[in-house]
């Protein structure tokens, strides 16, 4: 037996399996480590004597009908919309944060959607 061999074939099966692992999955912790990295960046360009404290997403939407439909969303479903659209996070990732199911996420962003439409579309 060419053990060299079997240990390579090893070390390069574990490899590609810790590289698709790490292609498929996002950790909550590296996606929050990212976001403090972009409030970072936001805080450096701000200026400093204007501090403005956002407290709701809802009030960083310039489209002020957008806005108005938003904030007659529940507060689930808004929160929903902004983990999934302006954070970025996939439905797996909202059902951990937000403590249910996937099918869940989908059904109520589903909701959220078809209300915006039906608001901005009057």
């Amino acid at each position: 037996m060419d053990w060299e061999k079997i240990l390579a074939d090893e070390e390069r099966i574990i490899r590609n399996a810790d590289r698709r692992f790490r292609r498929h999955s996002y950790s909550l912790e590296s996606m929050s480590e990212e976001l403090v990295h972009m409030e970072c960046r936001l805080i450096e360009r701000s200026d400093p004597l204007e501090v403005v404290l956002i407290t709701d997403f809802v009030d960083t939407v310039q489209n002020e009908r957008l806005a108005t439909a938003l904030r007659q969303l529940t507060d689930r479903q808004r929160r929903m919309i902004e983990l999934a659209y302006w954070e970025g996070y996939p439905l797996k990732d909202i059902a951990v944060i937000m403590n249910c199911k996937p099918n869940t996420v989908s059904q109520l962003i589903s909701r959220a959607k078809r209300h915006l439409y039906i608001a901005l579309t009057r």
